[in-house]
């Protein structure tokens, strides 16, 4: 005996969970179609599945593979060999700047030379170089009061007749700032925020 299912197949687009024992050809052919559909999206999950497993085995490469410091040197431009030389440079600027006995003017120099170096913007010298500017200025600093002269920090939007005019109350006195302060400034048209200058008191 054949039971006829054609009425439930026609209002369904999938197949039933159990089908009869038995089918009439077009119903054979109806489920071989419904098959055939299942097998090509079935096919088709699985090309995507195989593109995401080899993506993530060429980003599992990738990431076994990174040289984070490489990747970092080359953002400040530089080479593995500079960055070496940076570190002696930093490590002679330590202790010299440690040292009582040492030239206060070539710790100076060289903190000064590290700090315009991009290679400082690496997460291994960044705040070792911040704390050894601090150093610095702080040694300038107790350098100017051990002379009984003022000292003043030079802000954004300085310049040497103001300075003048805030501590004589004249710009014409800029030129006494300068020289007193010529191994800081390079140019007296040139002052920068942070640097710590001089004040020379004026005798009578």
């Amino acid at each position: 005996m054949i039971i006829s299912t054609a009425g439930i197949f026609a209002q369904t687009d999938k197949l039933p969970d159990k089908l009869p024992d038995e089918l009439n050809q077009e119903q054979w052919e109806y489920v071989r179609e419904m098959y055939a559909i299942d097998a090509i999206l079935l096919l088709a999950k699985l090309d995507t599945l195989n593109q995401q497993i080899d993506s993530l085995r060429v980003l599992k490469e990738y990431t076994e593979n990174f040289d984070c410091e490489a990747e970092l040197y080359a953002i400040v431009g530089a080479t593995k060999e500079q960055v070496a030389d940076y570190r002696r440079k930093l490590d002679e600027a330590e202790l010299i700047t440690g040292s009582n006995n040492a030239p206060q003017d070539a710790a100076r120099n060289l903190v000064s030379e590290l700090s315009n170096s991009k290679i400082k913007c690496l997460p291994e010298f960044n705040e070792r170089v911040s704390a050894l500017r601090l150093k610095i200025d702080n040694i300038k600093y107790t350098e100017v009061i051990k002379t009984g002269e003022d000292v003043y920090t030079v802000v954004y939007g300085d310049v040497l007749t103001g300075i003048s005019l805030k501590f004589y109350g004249s710009v014409d006195k800029w030129d006494v700032i300068w020289k007193a302060n010529k191994n800081e400034i390079d140019n007296p048209d040139f002052i920068y925020p942070g640097q710590v200058l001089k004040i020379p008191v004026l005798k009578e």
